[in-house]
């Protein structure tokens, strides 16, 4: 059994700076410890301790899916034929080459996984999927739901509720 990371206790300047950072990631160090009345040394050093401990798990460039190409998503709900251990082990493991794939979340209820695929068309989008049915995964049966507009996504984590534990 996976025993769980020890998470990072938070004071109030890390979620200060946790919560300037999801906002804009490409702020300066500088500029970052201005906002958050810290001194550039000691933001820093936070931050680093921030990334180190995992809470920060990268910098990302937001993309605008109509400007790059106009890419069509879809949510994949997916069911695996088996629920053994090793069956999700190995679905989880092979869906990672798939570039096709943003997102999966195994999740609990009437479906196993929710995936979050982009494709240029709908019928590349019925290609991939007809190619991960062939690719021995072990999925079952699958249900698509083709997202027609984005009404919110990528939203930063609320922060606010953990300073009231």
């Amino acid at each position: 059994m996976k025993s769980k990371p020890n998470p990072m206790r938070l004071d109030a300047w890390d979620l200060r700076i946790l919560s300037e950072i999801q906002s804009d990631g490409r702020i300066s160090k500088s500029e970052l410890a201005k906002r958050v009345h810290l001194s550039a040394s000691a933001c820093s050093e936070r931050l680093r301790a921030l990334e180190a401990a995992g809470i920060i798990e990268g910098f990302y460039a937001r993309l605008s899916p109509a400007l790059v190409g106009g890419m069509v998503f879809v949510m994949v709900e997916v069911v695996l034929d088996r629920h053994r251990l090793e069956d999700q082990r190995h679905f989880e493991t092979a869906i990672q080459q798939f570039p096709e794939i943003l997102d999966c979340w195994a999740i609990g209820g009437r479906i196993d996984y929710l995936m979050r695929v982009a494709t240029l068309s709908m019928a590349s989008y019925q290609d991939f999927m007809e190619g991960l049915l062939q690719a021995g995964l072990g999925i079952d049966q699958y249900y698509s739901l083709v997202v027609t507009k984005p009404v919110k996504s990528n939203a930063p984590i609320p922060l606010s509720s953990l300073t009231q534990r």
